[in-house]
């Protein structure tokens, strides 16, 4: 058996109580009762009780149903039909689900992890933070054998996932190759490490993604968002990116020579004086918006450079590469900086109230006695800083001032947090592993689903 590409097809008999499924497939059905039965034994095999017999429910027409919250751990799901199917919650680890057909299935923060699902059909199926860790996504073609003759069951012959909503979900070591998944949510899905050979990824949404070591060689990236995404040490060789967003996006350790990059959309230089385009800001800043230009630096390259004390109150650096840059003091009230790639900048005791930096990547930044409490401003006299799913391990945050910052899903591991003051901030399913928390007061705060949060005893909470 080849590690990629198109599999050896699979056949099953298909059972004499068969009836015409979905898209012509024959499918047997069952009752209630039977399927409770097949659940209360399958149970009972997986606790390695007496009796208990492994779940075997190939071509069997489950489509409809409400399966949220079962353990199908290791059952046999082949050519099964689960369209529309509630699998939400459910544990489909080590699941055979070769060619099963999924389409619009809500697989909502299912366990998947090490199943089969060569040749599956998962269109517009809802894989909303699913754990799809090592899943078998490959091509593969699933035949049945009826009256002693071949028939594919399967109408795609290959994994289809177009449409497909997988955003936040854990698929490291995934295997990818050749999967169809044009026009997919992929927003913030962990894909370390993944193998996605001639995957079709074409104006699919990978904002944000971790894809840290995945071979994506050959893969039709062909107007796909990878705004902050995480491509350091990817493969890329034959890679298609034609018209691919790339702002934001962290590149070290990548070769492009050999890909298709036409048109894409990567950091620019700055072609304007930057003096003459802060004294347009400050014309427009001080008018309303009625006189000046606000500031555009959406995806400019401003790394290293010294910008300490500047006012960029209001101004658009979305996606700008601010790595090492030093910002101390400066004015960023307001300013949209989500997706930057501020990595090592210098942004002590600088003015970030109400400013967004959803995405931003901010590690090992320093932001000492940074100013990042709400704004006010009119209609919302507390307009929070945006902080969520911010990157900000080992950031230095001392003293900083973070009340009702959100911070949701942010990842501070190692941040120092000591003395800031974190009062009714959101840091709901934040990562907080070894951060340090001295002295940071923390009344107020949501801590629901943080990950690494020890208690300390100089911290103060409500």
């Amino acid at each position: 058996m080849p590690a990629y590409g198109v599999l050896p097809a699979m056949s099953f008999e298909v059972p004499t109580n068969a009836a015409v499924g979905f898209a012509g497939r024959e499918t047997r059905t069952i009752g209630a009762d039977e399927l409770c039965r097949i659940r209360a034994l399958h149970i009972a095999f997986l606790a390695h009780a007496p009796g208990g017999r492994r779940a075997s429910l190939k071509f069997t027409n489950l489509s409809g149903l409400d399966l949220s919250g079962w353990c199908l751990a290791e059952a046999d799901l082949s050519g099964a039909l689960l369209q529309h199917t509630n699998l939400s919650h459910a544990d489909l680890r080590d699941a055979n689900l070769f060619g099963a057909d999924l389409t619009r299935a809500d697989l909502t923060e299912a366990c998947l992890q090490s199943a089969d699902l060569r040749g599956a059909t998962l269109r517009d199926a809802v894989l909303t933070r699913s754990d799809m860790s090592r899943i078998d996504l490959r091509e593969g073609m699933l035949m049945a054998s009826e009256g002693g003759q071949l028939h594919q069951t399967h109408g795609d012959g290959g994994t289809a996932m177009q449409g497909a909503v997988v955003a936040g979900a854990k698929m490291q070591r995934a295997r990818l190759s050749n999967i169809f998944l044009k026009q997919a949510d992929l927003r913030d899905s962990d894909l370390r490490g993944s193998i996605m050979v001639r995957a079709n990824l074409s104006k699919a949404d990978l904002t944000g993604c971790n894809l840290h070591g995945a071979d994506l060689s050959g893969a039709n990236l062909t107007g796909a968002i990878l705004a902050g995404a995480i491509l350091t040490g990817a493969t890329l060789a034959g890679a298609k990116l034609v018209g691919a967003n790339l702002l934001g996006a962290l590149l070290e350790g990548v070769d492009f020579s050999r890909a298709n990059m036409t048109d894409v959309l990567l950091p620019r230089r700055l072609d304007r004086n930057l003096e003459e385009l802060l004294r347009q800001h400050a014309a427009w800043i001080a008018s309303n918006g009625e006189g000046g230009q606000r500031a555009d630096l959406s995806g400019v390259d401003l790394a290293g450079l010294d910008l300490s004390g500047l006012d960029f109150s209001a101004a658009v650096l979305k996606g700008a590469v601010l790595r090492k840059t030093t910002l101390a003091k400066a004015s960023l009230a307001m300013a949209d900086l989500s997706l930057a790639d501020a990595r090592q900048a210098n942004l002590s005791g600088a003015d970030l109230r109400g400013a967004r930096l959803e995405r931003a990547t901010l590690n090992g930044a320093v932001m000492a006695e940074v100013r990042a409490g709400p704004m006010p401003i009119r209609l919302h006299p507390d307009w929070p800083t945006n902080l969520t799913m911010a990157r900000l391990a080992s950031a230095c945050l001392t003293n900083a001032e973070l009340m009702q910052a959100t911070l949701i899903r942010a990842d501070l591991t190692e941040a120092d947090l000591s003395g800031a003051d974190l009062t009714g901030a959101s840091l709901c399913e934040a990562v907080l592993l070894r951060a340090d928390l001295r002295r940071a007061r923390m009344d107020g705060a949501d801590l629901t689903g943080c990950t690494g949060l020890a208690p300390s005893p100089d911290s103060v909470a409500a």
